[in-house]
C-alpha cells in the first residue's frame, strides 16, 4: 500500500470551486475511494491543463485530466481507464474494480458512453457555459465547442426534452438490473458502476435539481435507480 498520497489532478469550473463534475475525472475520483488510496486532489481549470499537464507527463499526448502521479512508485498515469487499470494491477490488496472481468465492464461502459454520454453533457451544457468563467474563458469554450462539434453550443445543447427522454430511454434496462442486484454487475461495486455514476454526476453536479426530478425520477420508474445512487455517493 502507498504510503505517500497519490496525486490527482481533476477539473475545476470556476463557478463550482473545489467541486468534483467532471465524467471523466470523476471515474478516477470513485475508484481511488472504492480502493481506499491516500490521494490528495490538485486542480487545474480548463486553461491550465494546456499549460500544466504537458509539463507533468511529458508525452508530446493531447493533455487531458484526470491525470495521477503516483509519488511512491514514480509514475505518470493519464486517462481515467488507463489509471483504473494501473491501480488494479499495482495494487492487488486493494477492493477490485474488475473482478477479474474487464471484459464485462468495458461492454457496459460501451453501453453507457454511446447513449448517456454526450446526452448528459449537453442538458447542462449551457449551465456550463455560464459556469466556466470570465467572458473571455467563456468566449474560447464556445468557440472550441462549436469548432469541435460543427454547431452553435444552442444547436449541440438541443432540446433538454428531448435529451431527458434519450437517457432515460438508456437508464430503462440498467433500472431494471439494479432492481435485481445491489450494483450493475453483482453483489460488488465495479467500473461500469463508475462509469454510470461518473457520468450521472455531471448533472447532478450543475443541475441538481433536475437532476432529482427529471434523471433519478422515481415517481414513474421505481426506486432502483436512486437507491443504488445513494449506495455510490459513499465513494465519491
Amino acid at each position: 500500500m502507498s504510503t505517500k498520497p497519490i496525486q490527482f489532478y481533476d477539473l475545476r469550473l470556476p463557478a463550482l470551486g473545489e467541486k468534483s463534475w467532471s465524467l471523466n475525472t470523476n471515474k478516477t475520483r470513485y475508484t481511488l475511494n472504492i480502493k481506499r488510496l491516500s490521494y490528495e486532489t490538485k486542480w487545474v481549470t480548463f486553461q491550465e491543463v494546456h499549460t500544466i499537464i504537458p509539463d507533468i507527463t511529458k508525452t508530446g499526448e493531447t493533455p487531458t485530466v484526470p491525470v495521477i502521479i503516483d509519488v511512491e512508485k514514480n509514475k505518470i498515469i493519464q486517462d481515467s481507464f488507463e489509471i483504473a487499470k494501473y491501480l488494479e494491477a499495482t495494487y492487488p490488496e486493494t477492493p477490485s474494480v474488475f473482478h477479474g472481468n474487464e471484459q464485462l465492464h468495458t461492454s457496459i461502459q460501451k453501453t453507457l458512453d454511446i447513449g448517456l454520454n454526450l446526452n448528459l453533457t449537453c442538458i447542462v451544457g449551457l449551465k456550463i457555459f455560464e459556469a466556466y468563467g470570465d467572458e473571455a474563458s467563456q468566449a474560447k469554450f464556445k468557440k472550441d465547442c462549436e469548432f469541435k462539434f460543427g454547431m452553435s453550443l444552442e444547436q449541440l445543447t438541443g432540446n433538454p426534452e428531448d435529451r431527458i427522454k434519450a437517457v432515460q430511454d438508456v437508464l430503462k434496462d440498467f433500472r431494471k438490473t439494479l432492481a435485481e442486484t445491489p450494483y450493475l454487475t453483482g453483489s460488488e461495486v465495479g467500473w461500469a458502476d463508475i462509469v454510470l455514476a461518473s457520468q450521472l454526476r455531471i448533472v447532478d453536479a450543475i443541475d441538481y435539481e433536475l437532476f432529482v426530478s427529471r434523471i433519478l425520477d422515481d415517481a414513474n420508474r421505481g426506486k432502483s435507480l436512486r437507491e443504488w445512487y445513494e449506495r455510490m455517493s459513499v465513494y465519491a
